[in-house]
């Protein structure tokens, strides 16, 4: 039994609902292929976008009469739609090309200003009596599980950092409207609102003139209040000056 339609292979050239798929087939593969070849991680947002128009260029098409007179003139209208539609994608597709990889930007961030207690290769735990209240502390300031006597490697206290990093960006995420997250968090400033969570407290920074600002669209504004957090007991700390100046600069990168 032939379950295929007699001018199958008619269709396949001619049909707009065939070529439809063809493109939505490029577009799904498309992102895979150009990581895979030159490392650029494009964003997905735009492929969906694409995908949904396609799908509904090719509802619209299988609805369409495709009479043979200037079959043509109507394909070439429809090409030059598409290419248009993709050309106009591209500034959007290449928004994270060169954006560099965010656990590693914040990796180093919050790495520069925490503190560390090493014996040759190994970071070993100390009881941190500047603290209030004291406590054992491991690693980049980590104390949620450690205690006396704690040997880690640098692997093993970047793992703590990167999954303490993420719990604090993910809480901190929550003050952050849909349309900060959308738009206003390229990697330097996530990195930059995540050091400042980590170092005063979710509910601090979420809380913040900072995060309000930047909620509001005024990123420079935002930028600029990270800075006022450089008191430690009521007085000016010169590390945290230096430290907040420097979550400044990740936090105003690519801004005009």
């Amino acid at each position: 039994m032939n379950f295929l339609e007699k001018e199958w292979a008619k269709i396949a050239l001619i049909s707009y609902t065939a070529w439809a798929f063809y493109v939505l087939a490029i577009i799904t593969i498309a992102p895979t292929f150009i990581y895979s070849v030159i490392g650029i991680d494009t964003n997905p947002l735009v492929w969906g976008r694409l995908q949904i128009v396609v799908i509904a260029a090719g509802i619209i098409g299988r609805m369409v009469l495709q009479p043979t007179e200037n079959r043509w003139r109507r394909r070439s209208i429809i090409a030059v739609a598409i290419a248009a539609i993709c050309f106009v994608s591209l500034p959007a597709l290449a928004h994270k090309i060169d954006e560099p990889n965010y656990d590693e930007v914040v990796f180093t961030l919050a790495t520069t200003w925490e503190g560390e207690n090493k014996e040759g290769e190994f970071h070993v735990s100390y009881f941190d009596t500047i603290a209030k209240p004291p406590l054992w502390t491991v690693c980049y300031g980590h104390t949620r599980t450690a205690g006396p006597g704690q040997y880690k490697t640098d692997e093993q206290c970047r793992a703590l950092l990167v999954d303490e990093l993420a719990e604090y960006r993910a809480g901190l995420h929550g003050y952050f409207s849909p349309e900060t997250i959308a738009n206003r968090l390229p990697v330097m400033r996530d990195a930059a609102y995540t050091s400042l969570a980590y170092n005063v407290g979710i509910g601090a920074a979420g809380k913040s003139t900072a995060t309000r600002r930047l909620n509001r669209g005024d990123i420079i504004g935002g930028c600029e209040a990270i800075t006022w957090w450089n008191k430690a007991g009521g007085r000016v700390v010169r590390g945290l000056v230096r430290r907040r100046s420097e979550e400044q600069k990740y936090c105003l990168d690519g801004t005009q």
